[in-house]
């Protein structure tokens, strides 16, 4: 019988597929016993059903970026190149940690967890447990920042660069995947799958600027759905690939003391089809958003397109 961590975690990391998905697990792990309509009652019946975990965790449908998301998203830091079996193992050290604290008397089930941690020995990532103090609430902390074991007299850096280096690959592996069969189009009805406006404020704003052939074209963009479709369009549309430099010279965060917004820029290079056309540099602005279990959104995304190659303006 699956405990209360367990069914929250489960839920929250079925709640990344799409109703497709989700009714065909629910026809393979019930071998059809029941039928669903809504995703809420398939999410339901699939836990219901299910014995273990680690099975459903398997399954295909359950994808690697699922729950390469849902760790990202409960500040467990793991290598953009684990597999999904690391991921998994990962998941349940996560539960572990959070079933003991619910014993303990400490916050349980999936709300935006603030204790999980990494320590990196030789390249060994894992999950820690940072002591409890009396002013940390899951998911903020005045003092420390969510997730990560920061000593107070330290820069706060040193909590935005790990982030950084976490969220960099799991947004630009999202973004290219709209130019695959592996999600949805968003721009079709019911189709946001991973990629959609739900990962940006409503008031966000994207700022594109392209150099190619010693002229610079500008575009300014702002609300969560015109953002999402640009860059989407810029993907799909024309074919751009960028792809970020994922180490320390290509990836740089900054956690703001005041506001508690974490800022990433990442560079790296620009692909269209099988040809390098050029470099590229994004900057983001993450910010938590209390409703939706204080996970970060991005407010704002400034992107810098030099090419070697010209690139025409976006026609709207």
């Amino acid at each position: 019988m699956l405990s209360e961590v367990e069914k929250n975690g489960i839920r929250s990391l079925l709640d990344r597929l799409t109703r497709e998905d989700l009714i065909s697990l629910t026809d393979t792990v019930t071998n059809r016993a029941v039928t669903v309509e809504t995703c809420k009652d398939a999410i339901e019946a699939i836990i219901s059903f299910t014995m273990n975990v680690k099975v459903l965790l398997r399954r295909k449908k359950v994808r690697r970026e699922h729950v390469f998301q849902y760790l990202a998203e409960n500040q467990v830091f793991v290598p953009s190149t684990a597999d999904k079996q690391q991921l998994i193992k990962k998941v349940m050290e996560l539960w572990e940690i959070k079933e003991k604290e619910l014993k303990n008397g400490g916050v349980g089930g999936d709300c935006d967890y603030g204790d999980p941690s990494v320590s990196s020995t030789s390249g060994d990532h894992r999950v820690t447990q940072e002591p409890a103090s009396s002013t940390t609430s899951p998911g903020h902390s005045p003092k420390t920042s969510p997730g990560l074991c920061v000593d107070e007299k330290k820069d706060n850096d040193d909590y935005g660069q790990k982030y950084a280096e976490q969220w960099t690959p799991w947004f630009f592996d999202l973004l290219r995947q709209c130019g695959t069969n592996m999600i949805h189009d968003p721009l079709a009805p019911h189709g946001m799958s991973d990629w959609g406006e739900h990962h940006f404020w409503a008031d966000s704003v994207l700022k594109i600027e392209v150099t190619a052939r010693n002229q610079t074209t500008e575009e300014n963009y702002s609300g969560a759905l015109s953002v999402s479709r640009r860059l989407y369009s810029l993907v799909v549309r024309e074919s751009i690939y960028l792809n970020p430099n994922l180490d320390r010279n290509g990836i740089k965060g900054r956690l703001e003391q005041q506001s508690g917004m974490v800022l990433v820029t990442a560079s790296g290079t620009v692909h269209r089809h099988s040809h390098f056309v050029g470099i590229f540099s994004q900057a983001f602005g993450l910010l938590r958003d209390p409703s939706v279990n204080n996970n970060y959104r991005i407010k704002f995304t400034n992107l810098q397109l030099r090419s070697t190659d010209y690139m025409p303006p976006y026609q709207t």
